[in-house]
């Protein structure tokens, strides 16, 4: 079987959320990469579990000669990858570890201690295996991976000169219009709530969040404007005012019909259409809201959008804890979100069963 069917049956896996936690990110997707990269994953001289490195254990260190590490691996569970850069950073300085990867399984980031600058700065590359195609997921984690390449120093080599290429920068930039549609496709929070206060801070009166949202998705290729350093904050950054009274996203009061499984189901506005897909879906399925808890639309980035308790959907805004609907299992939804957001949980919602949005779950609104 080759990387790239593995990584194509890894990444269906992950969007049906079947990698919780990880322990099964561990043996699911990092040794089941290694082995087909041609790691012996049963020799611990060379694929070392749980590495001692002074300052805690590394989840993984790949060894050349035998018990001298030339990478690290670290494991987070499932949209925390982030959280762990500095501790692998200490672990790699603490044993003079030249890269280390960091993945929480859909994500894999390469980093060069050593050099200079922040975290961010370090990284080399990040992977996203829903992003990529699972044919160039495979090439970049040959690169950075591939036994012979560690052992050899290529991979390290190959790290090195893609630190330093002159071209990260025209690289970052040809992907700034693909990365925008699909956060204005999402109804991205963030943007939203950037330009609504904005709009409020200039007009006296906040706008509604889907109309925010219409017009990002219906905006084009977005421009970017290079400011001068020396201008404070406050010349170049929107004053953001909190609203003081709760304020629920407006719901559209378009009604239809969705096709689920080829049953309809009728429904007043988007709240309702994506709270019937999450009860119908879960019905039968006592794993499908976890799951979908899990999945990384599912999650803003400060909160989650599925979850046991009104905290965890809105830990900052006491006041919207009521903007809710119960699900089976003792699950809960948001309802203050604005209707392309509705849609991408619609969506996620398909992939984590297992189906086809558009084909066998088709709404629209």
């Amino acid at each position: 079987m080759s990387l790239e069917t593995i990584l194509t049956d890894i990444t269906a896996r992950l969007r049906q959320g079947r990698f919780p936690n990880e322990q099964t990110i561990s043996q699911g997707i990092v040794l089941r990469v290694l082995q087909e990269l041609g790691w012996d994953i049963y020799d611990t001289n060379s694929v070392w579990p749980e590495f001692q490195t002074g300052e805690g254990r590394a989840d993984f260190a790949l060894c050349h000669p035998p018990t001298k590490p030339a990478e690290f691996i670290e494991v987070k569970p499932p949209g925390r990858a982030e959280e762990g850069v500095r501790q692998a950073l200490e672990y790699a300085f603490h044993t003079g570890v030249p890269f280390i990867v960091l993945t929480d399984g859909k994500t894999w980031s390469f980093y060069l201690p050593a050099e200079q600058g922040s975290y961010e700065d370090r990284r080399v590359y990040k992977l996203d295996l829903f992003e990529r195609p699972p044919a160039e997921a495979a090439e970049i984690l040959y690169r950075y991976l591939a036994r012979a390449r560690v052992e050899s120093g290529e991979a390290l080599e190959a790290a090195r000169k893609e630190y330093r290429s002159r071209n990260r920068r025209s690289q970052a930039r040809d992907g700034i219009p693909e990365a925008w549609r699909e956060l204005v496709e999402k109804g991205n929070e963030d943007l939203v709530e950037l330009l609504a206060s904005a709009v409020e801070s200039k007009a006296g009166v906040r706008p509604e969040d889907n109309d925010v949202a219409e017009f990002l998705a219906g905006l084009g290729r977005p421009i970017i404007v290079e400011t001068s350093r020396a201008k404070t904050a406050s010349q170049t950054s929107p004053v953001i005012h909190r609203p003081a009274a709760p304020r629920a996203a407006a719901e559209s009061t378009r009604s239809g019909k969705l096709l689920l499984r080829g049953k309809a189901y009728p429904y007043h506005n988007a709240k309702d259409a994506m709270v019937i897909v999450l009860r119908e879906l879960a019905k039968g399925d006592p794993t499908f809201l976890e799951r979908c808890s899990q999945h990384p639309d599912a999650q803003g980035r400060k909160r989650r959008y599925i979850a046991r308790t009104s905290e965890e959907l809105y830990p900052d805004r006491e006041d919207l804890r009521d903007n809710r609907e119960a699900l089976p299992g003792g699950w809960l939804v948001a309802t203050n979100l604005n209707t392309p957001l509705k849609k991408t949980i619609i969506r996620l919602g398909a992939e984590v069963a297992g189906l086809t949005f558009g084909k066998d779950v088709i709404v629209e609104f």
